[in-house]
């Protein structure tokens, strides 16, 4: 049975980030936009309305601000996921958004890897996830994870390799060339330097590197 994409609601008010979004969305089959709002005190309403898997929230709209929404969401919504997305880095509103119950914080400057990054992980691995370039207080997994910069492409292979499929297999499920996946394989092993699958099982457990 085929999977439905996961229903995002988009929280901005600024029509050339939502256009960006809704281009980054428009031929992903795992994520879908629902709808958008530009007004903070419509926020509510349309999450009990729309019941959406996950929230894009700014920090900054008109009438009333993402930190107070963020918990009036949790409360309404408490299964949804809420990605901060803010021109805001600062560490103190890290903390906070995690706190409160965010789900992960990203810039608004991020790329698109980083943003579909972070959806897959706060549904796969269900850990609070921190952009690229967000200030933080504590640097988690000793900054192994932020420093070899595994992009999502290697990411999708790593958990493949990891179930043990081969060459073939991966490049049947990800629907892309056996060469493209050597390729991926080869550039994995050189940024962690190791050898073979046993060493990546054992890198992954040691340093969360799928989280």
């Amino acid at each position: 049975m085929e999977r439905q994409p996961k229903q995002i609601l988009i929280c901005e008010d600024h029509q050339i980030v939502v256009d960006g979004l809704l281009s980054i969305f428009e031929n992903q089959s795992d994520y879908q936009v629902k709808g958008f709002i530009s007004d903070g005190n419509e926020v509510i309403t349309e999450v009990k309305k729309q019941m959406p898997d996950v929230i894009l929230l700014d920090l900054n709209l008109p009438n009333k601000n993402g930190i107070d929404l963020l918990t009036a969401i949790k409360k309404v919504h408490a299964n949804v996921k809420v990605i901060i997305l803010t021109m805001y880095n600062n560490q103190s509103i890290v903390k906070k958004a995690k706190q409160l119950g965010a789900d992960g914080f990203l810039l608004k400057n991020c790329s698109s890897d980083d943003l579909l990054n972070a959806l897959d992980n706060v549904f796969e691995n269900r850990t609070f996830y921190i952009g690229k370039g967000v200030k933080q207080l504590v640097v988690e997994n000793d900054g192994f994870v932020q420093k070899i910069k595994i992009t999502r492409r290697e990411k999708e292979i790593i958990r493949e390799l990891i179930k043990g499929h081969n060459v073939p297999k991966i490049a049947e499920t990800l629907f892309i060339s056996a060469h493209t996946v050597e390729t991926h394989k080869k550039n994995i092993f050189k940024k962690l330097d190791i050898h073979n699958s046993i060493d990546l099982v054992k890198l992954v457990n040691e340093k969360k590197l799928l989280s």
